[in-house]
């Protein structure tokens, strides 16, 4: 007899007041809320709640920062720093021309301490994260 392994799919989901948190084949995905403000605040609490969500497991995140109407330089700061604990690569997503200039401030300003690269879809930033973790 030949025992085959099974290939398990994680599919896990948590909301709070700022985003959607999904968790699929080992890539947490993460979905801010339509006209979130960025305060330090909120940025606590949403790297607090994923790093639980995540049981504190380090994997790689595709953020769909499509919804996000501005960012704060002290969440900017804090998200590029202790923000990417037990991040491996971040993927953001936007189809936004604005968001997208915002996103790139902040990867060429702020220089986040995991691999972080801007994407106009979501299978592009997959790719991206499928070819930095192979």
């Amino acid at each position: 007899m030949i025992f085959e392994p099974k290939v398990i799919i994680m599919n896990y989901t948590y909301e709070n007041k700022h985003a959607y948190y999904r968790l699929k084949n080992s890539i947490l995905y993460i979905t801010f809320k339509k006209g979130l403000v960025l305060t330090l605040k909120a940025a606590l609490q949403i790297v607090h709640d994923r790093l639980t969500f995540q049981s504190y497991t380090a994997y790689p995140v595709i953020c769909d920062i499509s919804n996000v109407k501005s960012i704060e330089f002290d969440a900017r700061q804090y998200l590029s720093a202790e923000g990417s604990t037990l991040l491996t690569a971040v993927a953001l997503v936007t189809t936004h021309q604005t968001i997208y200039s915002m996103a790139r401030f902040y990867v060429e300003v702020n220089i986040p301490k995991v691999p972080t690269q801007i994407f106009k879809n979501t299978a592009d930033a997959e790719a991206f994260i499928d070819a930095y973790n192979h």
